[in-house]
This record gives structure tokens, sequence and C-alpha cells, in this order.
């Protein structure tokens, strides 16, 4: 495929108007900055962390519109375009450590309220077990590169709609950006950390892999991301809107997804309840948010 190939399906989204060519993605992901980089202005005041983070936000979807509006495009520009949406999900991770101490004060979570349903579902907290029984470093090695899949699906769905079905990016993007804004409202919402201080030194000297996972933990977003499980869910959600275009694909990301329910309890990473509810909020969201494009378009 060549340059002005990737130029073509590009042009219908552009028009001489300029912000009349901004996609509803593109509006729904620029307001989605908007809105949380006020509460974060507003809900932050005096404190120079909360006004960076909404200076972000506001740059962020400065670029979103610009990118949409401006022409012609290159290529450097249209993988930005065409991938803004796994960078939007990465800065709104990062209020979930901003938002709930505003609602909660700090060190309030559900975790309690998950394992007692967790119990009554499993009779059991399986994080505490599975590694026990699977003790051998290759097995360690396959199980922890199966939980860092989820970010190779992030962005390799976006270059799948980029290269090969550029149509389906509007309704691609909205879909993806609508689960994940639900996850992180959730997360504000009802913080659980997850099993995290059970993990501390499990896999110690163990994986190289498993010490990748630590140092994505010790850069990543603050705690408060557990239940429903975001990565079982949005991978979830990837293989809906992918499973129509290729039956390898569809393959490929259901083992993904089995493997990433199974990684992140064997690593105490989650609760098994998370990705078990995970995989049900991933359906659901998909189906809601699918409807909701469909309804406005």
């Amino acid at each position: 495929m060549n340059l002005e190939q990737l130029k073509k399906p590009v042009q219908k989204f552009q028009n001489s108007s300029g912000v009349d060519s901004l996609l509803l993605c593109d509006k729904f992901a620029v307001w989605i900055l908007i809105l949380f980089g006020l509460v974060l202005l507003f809900g932050g005041l005096n404190n120079t962390v909360y006004f960076n983070q909404a200076l972000y936000h506001f740059l962020f979807a400065a670029l979103i519109w610009w990118l949409a509006s401006r022409k012609p495009y290159n290529i450097i520009f249209e993988a930005v375009r065409f991938h803004y949406p796994v960078i939007l999900i990465a800065i709104i991770h990062y209020d979930v450590g901003y938002f709930i101490p505003m609602i909660y004060g700090d060190n309030t979570t559900f975790d309690s309220v998950v394992r007692q349903w967790e119990l009554a579902l499993f009779s059991t907290h399986p994080h505490l077990h599975l590694h026990e029984m699977i003790t051998q470093s290759f097995w360690v090695e396959v199980i922890h590169f199966f939980y860092l899949t989820y970010y190779p699906i992030l962005i390799g769905s976006l270059t799948w709609i980029w290269l090969k079905r550029t149509d389906d990016f509007p309704r691609f993007a909205f879909v993806y950006i609508g689960m994940f804004f639900s996850f992180v409202i959730f997360f504000i919402l009802f913080p659980v950390i997850g099993p995290l201080d059970y993990r501390v030194g499990l896999f110690e000297d163990k994986s190289v892999l498993a010490n990748v996972v630590d140092l994505l933990f010790l850069i990543g977003a603050p705690d408060g991301a557990a239940f429903p499980s975001s990565h079982v869910g949005l991978s979830v959600g990837v293989l809906m809107l992918l499973r129509p275009m290729s039956r390898t694909v569809t393959v490929v990301l259901s083992i993904c997804i089995l493997g990433i329910g199974f990684s992140m309890i064997y690593a105490s990473i989650h609760y098994a309840i998370d990705a078990f509810a995970g995989l049900i909020a991933g359906f659901l969201l998909f189906h809601t948010w699918n409807f909701v494009y469909r309804k406005i378009e």
C-alpha cells in the first residue's frame, strides 16, 4: 500500500470548512478532555500538579481539533490522527488518581466489598493459589507475556483500522473511546486497587517479563482501577469491533483475552472477579456505545 492509497480514504473525512471535518469521535474526545480538564483545574485549585494535568487535557484537545481540521495530510499526521484514541486513554487513565481524592479523600477503596463478592462467586480467592500451582520459569514468562499483549491490542487495532478499514474509523474510535470513558467513570466512583500488595516479591528474580510488568506499574497511573478489569473489557470491545473483518484476528484476540484474564489473576494484579466482570462489562459496553453511535449517526 503506497502513500497515495493511504491518503484517499482519509480525504473523505476532510472538507474545506475545518471545524465541520471533526468526526463524532473527535468531538466526543475533545469534550471529554475539556470536561475532565475543567474539573481538574477547579477541583485542584492552588495545586500545581492538578493544573499541569488539566493543561495536558486542553493541549491534547487542541491537537485533536487541529489534526481533524488541517489538510493536506501527510503520512506522519495520518498516523497520529488514527492513533490518538490510545493516547487519550493514557491521559484519562491518570485522571483516576486525581479524581478519587476529590470525592473520597485519600486511601479510600472498596477492595473489601469486591473480595466479599469474589468469595461468594468462587468460594475462594484464586490469586492466592494459582501462582503456587505454576512455578516453572517458562510458564511464568508466558503468562506475563499474555498480560502485556493488552498494549499491542490497543495500538494494533487502531493500526489495522487505519490500513485496512479506514471507512470504519469513526465508529471504531467512538466505541473505543466510549468504552474506556465508561471504565474510568466507574473506577472513579468505585475505586478498587486489587491485590497488588500481595504480588510484591512473588516473581522476584523468576521472570524478565514480570519485571517489565512491575516497571509499568511503577511508572503508570496511580492506584484505583481494578474492578471491572478494563484490560479484559476493552480487549473484548476490540474483538467485537474487529470480529466481522478477519477470522484470524478473531481467533488471535480470543486467545489473548483468555490469556490476559488468566495472567492478571495468576500474577496477583487483579482479583478473579475483576476479570469476570470485565468480560461482561466489555460485551455490554460495546453494544451500548455501538448503539449510541448508530443512533446519533
